[in-house]
């Protein structure tokens, strides 16, 4: 009774035999906070051999004390020495012959079927059992389901790693076979982890939670929390409670003012009441003409031109007492800048900006997408949202036409035309890239253009409700980009392997930067700016269009893929309130500053003009 398979039935069956009646999977699920298939599997000996934190959780919840246990953990370990005896050659072997690279691919290949050892020397390959823990009493595994924002997340990770025994930073690396450096798993705890999101901290997140014991199901739990929750941040308590105490203070000033009204009416009707004199004739035809639709309309538009041109004072907010809380443009509160991907490092550089003059002001960027932005915009959070949009929306749009969304152009953006440089092309007519990107019929290699490599084209696109690619098929193709033909990016799916071209789609500017710079033959775009930072994207080359570089200028030039970035509100915002003073700043020297440094020349010229590449059109 040497072999893997006997051990493991040996300890399967003095388990069910120590935890007696109190072996029921749900009872068991319950107490502990593993999935009761979990439980089942553990019970039944199904599939590989569950951690010693799955099992001492198991038996510490049915109540087996500390010398039945350990006899357990003997009978355990001659099952996972079993396992490595087994296995343990090929596993070394795999690593010996990966001496430079990293060694996530052999976990991936090799994790599961030896999940329970350490590596604790690269060169000679060292295996050796994972350390045993100290657990504490009563300890349940925390449920990441329970999470309501990203920073709640990370909190229950540690969680998990206190549910572990607290194992070691140094420990842990050694049982992920050194995929989570000592450092990664401490920017992992962090608190404020929650500010970078990532394709390549989900299989952190998988990394982590397998080396605190989890099987594959629960490791899933984990994987499927943090891609739930990833692009979901925490609130701030401290700046919400702020922006409630403006709120407050708003409604107190108008209070207050309504009553002086009411006093100044009542003086004045009293008045009128002691001389006996008739009250004053009302022009009922004026009356009418403040009411009259076309009028309303054009008041509106002078004061969305007030607010954002300078109007003094619209923005302004003061303290507590009374007195100015910094610039007159600064607010207390919360200030939610959604939606474009594209311009989320320009609105970036415009918030800390601003807080840097503000300090008691608090913006707060979402990048989500021009059109998820626009329809995140409601009436319930006009004082607080501003909705940023590559381009203008429609005049015969809903928004504009029904809802009363207000644009206020910002920015001119140039976006760039990106290639894999394997592809050798350094520049393309726009006929040459409206027939790569034709629905009807055009290139599918490279070696079609001149110099070009003999490699697939692959067009890389925004999904659709993408403002960046709503300006790129308006300004650039002049119709809409083909079909969707793939999901990874480098070749046809089976059910439409009768597409013209291999294309496929990503949500988010990095996502697209991130494949053109890994897939070969890979064409997108991007704001130039971020596609221009050769050392994130070292595999990036930026095209010419009919010659021209890609640029912007406020003067406009012959580059075709410019267009101006529009803040949009929900009707015009409330005196007073975050929209508005943000609004009135980006009138102002300061804003127009930062958007010249930042490399998107300012839409409002220094005589509070609006530039003609950024009116519409």
């Amino acid at each position: 009774m040497d072999s893997y398979l006997d051990r493991k039935a040996d300890f399967t069956r003095d388990l069910v035999a120590r935890l007696g009646g109190q072996s029921d999977p749900g009872t068991l699920a319950h107490r502990t906070g593993l999935l009761e298939a979990t439980v089942r599997a553990l019970l039944a000996g199904d599939g590989e051999l569950m951690s010693w934190e799955v099992v001492s959780a198991c038996l510490a919840a049915a109540g087996v004390d500390g010398g039945e246990m350990g006899q357990v953990r003997g009978r355990w370990a001659a099952a996972e020495q079993a396992l490595w005896d087994e296995r343990g050659d090929d596993l070394r072997a795999a690593f010996e012959h990966n001496r430079q690279g990293k060694p996530a691919k052999i976990v991936e290949a090799y994790q599961a079927k030896i999940p329970w050892r350490r590596l604790t020397r690269r060169h000679p390959v060292t295996f050796e059992p994972w350390a045993i823990p100290t657990f504490a009493a009563g300890r349940r595994l925390p449920d990441p389901s329970a999470a309501g924002d990203i920073r709640d997340f990370y909190a229950l990770l540690a969680e998990l790693k206190g549910w572990a025994g607290s194992p070691r930073q140094s420990e842990i690396e050694k049982r992920s076979w050194g995929t989570l450096p000592d450092a990664t798993i401490s920017a992992m705890l962090q608190k404020d982890r929650w500010r970078t999101v990532s394709d390549r901290e989900r299989a952190r997140i998988g990394y982590f939670a397998m080396a605190c014991g989890l099987p594959e199901a629960e490791v899933a739990r984990w994987v499927e929390a943090y891609e739930r929750l990833r692009h979901v941040p925490p609130p701030d308590d401290l700046a919400r409670a702020r922006a409630e105490g403006a709120e407050l203070r708003r409604r107190l000033a108008a209070a207050q003012a309504e009553t002086e009204d009411l006093r100044e009416r009542l003086a004045e009707a009293e008045s009128r009441r002691r001389t006996e004199q008739p009250p004053p004739v009302r022009d009922t035809r004026r009356e009418r003409r403040w009411w009259d639709p076309r009028e309303r309309r054009s008041l509106s538009a002078a004061l969305a031109a007030l607010v954002f041109a300078g109007g003094v004072g619209v923005g302004r907010v003061t303290g507590s007492d009374g007195s100015p809380a910094g610039p007159s443009f600064c607010f207390r509160g919360t200030l939610h800048l959604i939606g474009s991907t594209a311009f989320e490092r320009t609105a970036a550089a415009l918030r800390q900006g601003y807080e840097r003059l503000c300090e008691d002001a608090n913006i707060q960027v979402a990048p989500i997408g021009s059109n998820e932005g626009v329809r995140a915009l409601t009436a319930g959070n006009a004082a607080s949202t501003i909705a940023m949009h590559d381009g203008y929306l429609s005049p015969g749009s809903d928004e504009i036409r029904l809802r009363g969304f207000r644009g206020f152009p910002v920015a001119l953006v140039a976006f760039a035309v990106i290639v894999h440089k394997d592809t050798n092309v350094t520049g393309l007519s726009v006929r040459d890239l409206r027939s790569l990107y034709s629905r009807d019929g055009g290139p599918t290699n490279w070696k079609h253009f001149r110099g070009g490599a003999d490699v697939p084209i692959r067009l890389v696109s925004r999904t659709e409700g993408s403002g960046t690619r709503t300006i790129f098929e308006e300004l650039v193709l002049n119709e809409p980009e083909p079909e969707l033909s793939s999901r990874d990016c480098r070749r046809k799916d089976q059910i439409r392997a009768a597409a013209r071209i291999i294309r496929c789609e990503r949500s988010s500017q990095g996502q697209v930067l991130d494949t053109v710079n890994q897939v070969p033959g890979a064409i997108g775009y991007a704001e130039l700016h971020v596609a221009a930072n050769t050392r994130r994207y070292p595999g990036v080359r930026i095209l010419t269009l009919d010659g021209t570089k890609a640029g912007v200028s406020p003067q406009g030039d012959r580059y075709p893929f410019v267009a101006p970035e529009v803040f949009y509100t929900h009707g015009q915002p409330p005196n007073g309130s975050p929209a508005s003073a943000f609004l009135t700043f980006l009138a102002g020297d300061s804003a127009r500053r930062l958007l010249q440094q930042a490399g998107s020349p300012p839409c409002l010229t220094p005589d509070a003009l609006l530039s003609a590449p950024c009116q519409a059109g």
